[in-house]
């Protein structure tokens, strides 16, 4: 029987090994991963069979075959699994098409991201890596997407703002489907990285990691922030995703966040980047908003949202509310919607969202990667979706739907519990032409209640977006208000076929 391979990075079962630098806070302690693997068919059963590649070395190990419903997601969480401790790369193989998503959490520092399934590349971009930037350190790690061996693999970290490669790593090794694990917190290997980020209000190395091989690779990264439960995870783009067209379905400045969009330009020839920002109908400030960048060959820069940042100063004037530079803590008055990114040249991007508090101090944090226009479509599948999942955390996620067209049109979200039963679905939306909207967990009505061996409290599931126009659709899993035990946000973008 056929069956496709997917690939999914930076599996974590009780890992130790992976978390023992010191300058690392939200990634502190064991981490615990669950995997949700959806079937993106709607008519047929998946036949899914899961292989965990440890990255100490030796033989995977493979689960047991499991059948999925048309549409529904399973679930495998890595505590309950017959493996031992350490951290994993999986591949899924599957006779249907499938997509998979991990949310790893540490519960020591209340950390957590969320990541997706990827597809591979011989150039593998991470357009965001930081080393000691205002207390935030990358980790990333690479995992050989091919069936043979691969001895060429090449690091260049390059510095924002310029081409010159400031630290190169060469001839790395990864057995068919191993995965390695790099940290930039590491000066041994790495040593200290130049300072990039000083016109950003802080000090430190800012860039982007170029990833080659003449294998197919994949790759996944976290942002890790000194004294904070933050992390940021989010995938390595193919550089054959690159575009012209970028779609960013959440940007906030001052609206229960502030956003940062980092953008790569791997291209021989400079990229003229438009931005345009487009309000939600629920931002306290509306209005359309455009800021224009150069981005020099081979390099990358930001257009950052949160105070004192370029997107606010004029001549886009994106409006911050009561927020500044002086009182960076969040006041909730500023300003939130979408971003479209436009270029002369194909490019590829990243957004950090963070939650500020005084002096630039980092409460929570999330990032996604942009869509390309090839992304977009009518249909997205959501592997993961929460209405107050457990008693303390009250995990609920927020469903963003950006309509990337000049037309408006209806969306609909068609929900699935956890067992592959159908759940009721929540009424139909409107999407304004260019415009966006939200269903959050908390309004779904006639949800059953998760059974206690899946935490006894809320509900859990998988979902579908239907979209009349195309569009695009990012999923936000946090903390719903109130609850007694708080994490960090995770997000990840909603997977199309």
């Amino acid at each position: 029987m056929f069956r496709k391979k997917f690939f999914i990075l930076g599996v974590l079962a009780l890992c130790i090994a992976l978390l023992a630098a010191p300058s690392l806070a939200g990634i502190q302690g064991s981490g615990v991963s669950g995997i949700q693997i959806q079937n993106l068919s709607s008519t047929d059963s998946a036949k899914v069979v899961v292989s965990l590649y440890p990255q100490s070395g030796g033989n995977p190990t493979t689960l047991a075959e499991r059948t999925v419903a048309p549409a529904s997601a399973t679930n495998y969480y890595m505590p309950s699994l017959s493996v031992s401790d350490g951290s994993y790369s999986m591949v899924a193989s599957a006779d249907k098409p499938v997509a998979a998503i991990a949310r790893t959490d540490w519960a020591a520092s209340g950390g957590a991201a969320i990541y997706s399934s990827i597809a591979p590349g011989k150039l593998v971009l991470i357009p965001l890596i930081l080393q000691n930037f205002a207390g935030q350190t990358s980790q990333f790690s690479i995992q050989n997407a091919s069936g043979t061996q691969a001895t060429d693999i090449s690091i260049k970290v390059i510095g924002r703002g310029s081409s010159t490669v400031v630290k190169e790593l060469t001839n790395q090794t990864l057995a068919a489907n191993a995965s390695r694990s790099y940290n930039l917190g590491d000066i041994g290997t790495f040593g200290t990285l130049p300072n990039t980020g000083t016109d950003l209000g802080a000090t430190g190395f800012v860039g982007l990691i170029l990833i080659e091989s003449a294998r197919d690779l994949v790759a996944q990264s976290f942002v890790d922030i000194a004294g904070t439960p933050g992390v940021g995870g989010f995938n390595g783009i193919p550089g054959t995703s690159a575009s012209q067209t970028l779609y960013c379905p959440l940007a906030r400045a001052n609206y229960y966040g502030d956003t940062g969009i980092q953008i790569v330009n791997s291209n021989n020839t400079a990229a003229n980047i438009t931005i345009t920002f487009r309000s939600d109908p629920l931002s306290p400030n509306g209005g359309t908003f455009t800021q224009n960048m150069t981005i020099p060959a081979n390099s990358s820069d930001i257009a950052f949202q949160g105070p004192g940042g370029n997107s606010r100063s004029a001549p886009t004037n994106l409006p911050g509310g009561t927020q500044t530079p002086a009182n960076t803590v969040l006041t909730n008055n500023g300003w939130f919607g979408n971003a479209t990114l436009t270029s002369n040249v194909p490019v590829v991007a990243v957004v950090n969202d963070t939650e500020f508090g005084a002096n630039y101090s980092v409460r929570g944090q999330g990032t996604y990667n942009c869509v390309a226009s090839s992304g977009v479509g009518k249909v997205h599948y959501l592997p993961l979706l929460r209405n107050r999942h457990l008693a303390a955390e009250q995990l609920t996620t927020g469903v963003q739907v950006m309509n990337v067209t000049n037309v408006a049109g209806s969306v609909s979200l068609n929900l699935t519990n956890w067992d592959g039963t159908n759940a009721p679905d929540p009424a139909n939306q409107n999407a304004a032409a260019n415009g966006g909207v939200n269903f959050y967990g908390s309004t779904w009505a006639g949800l059953p209640t998760v059974p206690a061996n899946l935490g006894g409290s809320g509900w859990f599931g998988s979902g579908v977006i239907t979209c009349q126009q195309d569009c695009i659709v990012l999923v936000d899993d946090g903390n719903f208000p109130g609850a007694s035990k708080l994490v960090d946000r995770a997000n990840y973008i909603g997977i199309t076929q």
